[in-house]
Formats: structure tokens, C-alpha cells, sequence
């Protein structure tokens, strides 16, 4: 009979969340607490409608008993493209990753993004070992927006700290950062920088290497508690293959138990003990791990496959793009196509032609999208681009 307590622990944005947080993640993964799990809590920037879908995902006020004594963690998926899952997560599973990401060292850690997202979490459980408490950037959670100028104070904080300081970002935060001379200057001080929650362009990282500055992109998800493919190779224990219908079959000690109260869902996701992806990837003969699409995203234009990612990988690649992202939706008359929404660089011309031949050349006239420019990207509290509100948009046939 399992007995072990699943208690939900209100996130507030901002440093109350994290101070709130650690003693109860601690006490969780040692065994001297109850499970938890971490939900954010109703603020300007994250909605009651939000976080109700995040306490669905965990059932932590229905009565209903843990899947087992061993889970440690409930971690809600983000739900950037469908409703939020609860992840099951053992102690074991949680830290697994945390020798192969800084092995013997106690780097001071900065936590820069939500810490009830596993990108976050992470930051936390790597610091609860290095026995150092994070620094926390003052916009955590959305308290406030990111800035440059905040990220470098803490940065200068952490350097008199320690000399191996550490963070993990989303790729918007990277970009806005590269943009600002203070934020390039924290960049550069920073031992390691992990960037993972969506894809990470092209010219960005190049922008960085020629600023000298260390990034590592990650892979993973929430199910394998975060990132286990460093720079598209798998950390240690980490198996990764491609299926025969083409989706990431991923296998190691950070794989989760399964959902929350779906048991049916845990048994077809996670059979033999493998998250099985929704990812469409491949896998050099050199071990390295690419990434082409989403399965439940390809859509067919005109009898031909077309995957979103490929034309978002292609458009944000262009000089004049600040960020883009591309989804699934209908062109003016219902039928299939891609829409590409982007951000521009201040005084850019126009770059809708440019963005239609690029992907055109690259991909294909099927993938050819319809062109949105918008003044921002909508992100879930998490940093997650909100592809459920582009979709929305996308599903409307605009062109």
C-alpha cells in the first residue's frame, strides 16, 4: 500500500519562490518530507486558468494515493502545446544527471528561470549538492521582466562568490542578453551557460562562440527529468535511438515512472522503461543526436510532409530576425500550411519576401508559410514560446 504524502508547494514569482521551494525539495529527495509539487502561484504573469491546468496535471487535492512510495517529485509538463501532465519523478531520477553536469565541482549556480519548470528545479537540485544556495535573479517566475542589466548583478554577485559560476537559460533570454554589452560581459563570466526548453538557433550560438562565451545546448524534457543530451550528445548512462516510426526512443536513469493517475498513457509513453518522445530525430553514426520536428506537428501541404520546426529553424536563421516561431495552422482557404510568426530587428525592412524564399530554396515551396510580424512572442511562466495561443492564431487562415 503506498503511504507516502504528495504536498503542493505554492511557487510566488520572484526570490520568495526559490527560498520557499529548497527546504521542501531538499526534505523530498532525502526522504524526510513529503513528495511535492511545485506550482506557481496565481500573479500578473501567470493565470488562475494556468495554474488550475497545472493542479489538474498532479492531482494534489483529490485524495487520491501516489503511484508509488518511490516518486519524490510531480512535475507538471508546461503544456506549450497541450495539457499539462504530471511527471513522476524518484529521488534517483531527479539527480541522476547531476554528476555527469558538474561532477565533483560546487559551482555557484544562478536561478534565472521558473523554478516549477524541470529546466529550473534543476538549478536547485544541482545547487542542494553542491551545498550552496542559488543566487536568483530578481525576475524569476515573472516577477518582472528579464533584463540585462539585473542578470549581470547577479552575475557580479556570484563571482565574488565563486570563480565557477553557473545558469541555465531559455533561448530568448540568450538572445536578449547577446543584444546588451552588460549582458554580454555576465555571459562571458560565467563558467557554463545551459540553454534548452526550445531550439536554439543557429546564428545565436555562433554569436556566442565568437564572444568567447560557453554555452551548452540541452535535450530532454520533463520526463527525463530535464536535459540528457548535451550539444547533441547523450550524458553518461543516456541511451537515445530513433524508432521505426522515426521518434526519440530515450533511455536512463532519469527517465520517469510515468504520469499521474494515467496509467494507461505511463504504460504506452514509458514501455520497457524508455520515454518514448513525440520528437521525430535521428542519430549520426558519430552518436549525435538531431532533432527534426514534432510528430504530432508534421502536417501535410498538398500531399507533401512538412515539419513547422524545419521552417522555425530556417526563418530564425535570417540576419534580420530577432525571434520567430513556426506552427501548424490553415492558410485563407482551411487548407494546411505553415505560419511563421516573427519578431524583427528595430529599423529592419521588410523581410516577408526574403523569409518565403529562404524556406522556399531550403525546403520546399510546401513549406513556404504565411508571414506574421509581431512585436513579441506570447511565452507561458515558464519561458516556453505558448505555441497553444500561435495555434490559435494560426487556425484563424490569416494571410
Amino acid at each position: 500500500m503506498v503511504s507516502r504524502l504528495l504536498q503542493r508547494v505554492p511557487v510566488p514569482p520572484g526570490p520568495e519562490g526559490p527560498a520557499r521551494l529548497l527546504p521542501a525539495l531538499a526534505a523530498a529527495l532525502d526522504g524526510t518530507g513529503p513528495a511535492i509539487a511545485p506550482i506557481p502561484t496565481v500573479s500578473a504573469t501567470t493565470s488562475n486558468d494556468y495554474v488550475m491546468s497545472l493542479l489538474a496535471a498532479v492531482r494534489c487535492d483529490d485524495g487520491s494515493a501516489l503511484e508509488s512510495d518511490e516518486v519524490a517529485l510531480v512535475v507538471p509538463t508546461s503544456g506549450s502545446t497541450g495539457s499539462p501532465r504530471g511527471v513522476l519523478l524518484t529521488a534517483g531520477q531527479a539527480t541522476a544527471m547531476t554528476s555527469a553536469v558538474q561532477g565533483d565541482a560546487a559551482p555557484q549556480w544562478i536561478a534565472a528561470l521558473p523554478v516549477t519548470s524541470m529546466g529550473g528545479l534543476n538549478v536547485l537540485v544541482r545547487a542542494l549538492a553542491t551545498g550552496r544556495d542559488p543566487l536568483v535573479v530578481p525576475s524569476i517566475g515573472g516577477a518582472g521582466p528579464f533584463t540585462p542589466e539585473a542578470f549581470a548583478a547577479t552575475v557580479d554577485d556570484a563571482v565574488s562568490r565563486s570563480s565557477d559560476v553557473r545558469t541555465a537559460l531559455v533561448p530568448a533570454q540568450l538572445a536578449r542578453l547577446l543584444a546588451d554589452d552588460a549582458g554580454i560581459d555576465a555571459l562571458r563570466s560565467c563558467a557554463s551557460i545551459l540553454v534548452g526548453g526550445a531550439a536554439t538557433r543557429g546564428s545565436l550560438l555562433s554569436s556566442a562562440e565568437d564572444l568567447g562565451i560557453a554555452v551548452t545546448t540541452t535535450y530532454g524534457a520533463t520526463e527525463t527529468a530535464g536535459g540528457c543530451v548535451f550539444d547533441g550528445r547523450p550524458l553518461p548512462g543516456v541511451s537515445v535511438h530513433a524508432g521505426p516510426d522515426g521518434r526519440l526512443v530515450i533511455t536512463g536513469p532519469s527517465v520517469a515512472l510515468g504520469y499521474r493517475g494515467e496509467p494507461e498513457l505511463s504504460a504506452a509513453v514509458f514501455a520497457g522503461g524508455a520515454f518514448h518522445t513525440s520528437d521525430l530525430g535521428e542519430v549520426l553514426p558519430d552518436g549525435t543526436v538531431r532533432v527534426l520536428g514534432r510528430a504530432d506537428d508534421v502536417i501535410i501541404v498538398r500531399g507533401v510532409n512538412v515539419s513547422p520546426l524545419a521552417v522555425e529553424h530556417v526563418v530564425s536563421d535570417l540576419p534580420d530576425i530577432r525571434m520567430a516561431a513556426a506552427v501548424a495552422g490553415v492558410d485563407a482557404g482551411g487548407d494546411p500550411a505553415v505560419h511563421a510568426f516573427v519578431v524583427v530587428r528595430e529599423k529592419a525592412p521588410a523581410v516577408e519576401d526574403a523569409i518565403r524564399q529562404q524556406v522556399t530554396e531550403r525546403l520546399g515551396p510546401h513549406a513556404r508559410p504565411i508571414v506574421h510580424r509581431v512585436d513579441r512572442l506570447p511565452h507561458l511562466p515558464n519561458g516556453k514560446v505558448d505555441r497553444r495561443t500561435l495555434q490559435t492564431q494560426a487556425g484563424k487562415g490569416t494571410d
